[in-house]
């Protein structure tokens, strides 16, 4: 009984919902989630557009990563974009349905020893929303995106070394700049029943460890260092 009536409110509760809300759903897409810059790089574009029915603000803030891929990694941000190392322009706007805009993606520091890894959050922000043919709440559904920005050193190395245990395979970065392991697939001993492995992007001086279907078949992973790809088999 107690089940029953717990559904039937469910259901009643949300009819009442239906009855004094409007939902609305602002789409905003980024054309591009990486932004991989080399040395010489000091500025890069992405747009923002918005692809739903209702207009909606803009917020983009950066922020820079501290011991990336390491247990002590943290996320930071600073007053001052110079110090900072990146400047977002506009960091604030509105965007109409249909609409998009550029945004400019400056460098303000010279390359350092390592990469140098930031995340800009694009989320959107809701306007007020007054309507007198809506006499219940306007409920705003929408996501952010959390961008990833690198600025590479004038001379990256990407060092992999990996040890291998049974089912477990860790991956070590021992250079100055990421690399990312994709398309990874390990099959049986006879090459069949093959399973595929997460993608794993290894920063400068972290280590990740895989956890392998078979014991000891060979893995193999698409190596991408920012323009060089191959495979490699562990």
């Amino acid at each position: 009984m107690n089940g029953f009536f717990s559904r039937t409110t469910l259901w009643i509760g949300l009819i009442a919902l239906s009855a004094y809300t409007s939902i609305a759903e602002a789409r905003l897409n980024v054309d591009k989630n990486i932004i991989d810059a080399d040395a010489k790089t000091r500025r890069a574009d992405i747009v923002i557009s918005n692809s739903g029915q209702q207009a909606v603000g803009v917020d983009i803030d950066v922020f820079r990563i501290a011991f990336p891929g390491l247990a002590t990694e943290q996320r930071y941000t600073l007053d001052n974009p110079r110090e900072l190392g990146v400047l977002a322009t506009p960091r604030q706007f509105e965007l109409e349905p249909g609409e998009e805009r550029k945004v400019r993606i400056s460098l303000l520091r010279p390359p350092e020893a390592e990469d140098a890894i930031y995340r800009l959050r694009v989320a959107p922000r809701a306007l007020s929303q007054t309507t007198s043919a809506s006499p219940g709440k306007l409920i705003n559904i929408s996501l952010s995106y959390d961008l990833l920005l690198i600025r590479r050193p004038i001379t990256p190395v990407s060092t992999l070394a990996a040890e291998r245990r049974e089912r477990r395979l860790a991956v070590s970065n021992l250079g100055n700049s990421n690399f990312l392991l994709f398309d990874g697939q390990q099959c049986d001993d006879q090459g069949e029943n093959c399973k595929m492995l997460g993608a794993k992007r290894i920063y400068a001086g972290a280590t990740h460890e895989f956890e392998l279907p078979y014991d000891s078949s060979p893995v193999r992973f698409i190596v991408d260092e920012g323009g060089n790809t191959y495979v490699q088999e562990f």
